[in-house]
């Protein structure tokens, strides 16, 4: 009786495999891929360029090396966009006009753009750095730049606004 039994379910295990054989299914849950995407990326020469110091004594500068780099990413939602623009200056060096100085320009800003479909709205924040360092025991130039753009009303917002000469 145990040799019928053990035939029986033999048979039945048998008569299972007669479907084809299957891939094994992913136990492993999918990541949804980034829902931003660059959509810019380039770098710019500055060589040939000029800059103003308007710390004394003012003076013209020549740009004679150097790069801008922007790198521009976009999100795109059902009724937003988002988009964000980083500005870096890359081995940007100068040569004053008048004094004959040295100089090096670490800059960098960033804004962030904000589209609404419904309501149509735009808000446009900036943060702007740039220094103009020059060699020597002359001053050099601090600049930052900080507000938000609105529309509607069509409003801007100055949160900082410095400007300095700075030795």
């Amino acid at each position: 009786m145990k040799r019928l039994a053990l035939l029986a379910f033999a048979c039945a295990c048998l008569a299972a495999c007669e479907t084809p054989p299957s891939a094994p299914t992913s136990q492993t849950p999918l990541i949804p891929p980034p829902s931003f995407a660059t959509l810019a990326n380039e770098r710019v020469p500055l060589a040939g360029e000029f800059a103003v110091n308007t710390c004394p004594p003012e003076e013209e500068v020549e740009i004679v090396s150097g790069f801008l780099h922007t790198v521009v990413t976009g999100e795109i939602g059902e009724t937003t966009e988002d988009v964000t623009i980083q500005v870096n200056a890359e081995d940007v060096v100068g040569v004053g006009l008048v004094t004959g100085a040295r100089y090096t320009q670490p800059a960098n800003s960033k804004e962030v753009i904000t589209i609404t479909d419904v309501p149509p709205t735009l808000r446009h924040e900036f943060d702007i750095r740039y220094r103009l360092i020059r060699e020597g025991s002359l001053d050099d130039l601090w600049f930052r730049l900080t507000f938000t753009f609105t529309v509607p009303p069509g409003t801007e917002d100055v949160r900082r606004l410095e400007i300095e000469c700075r030795s």
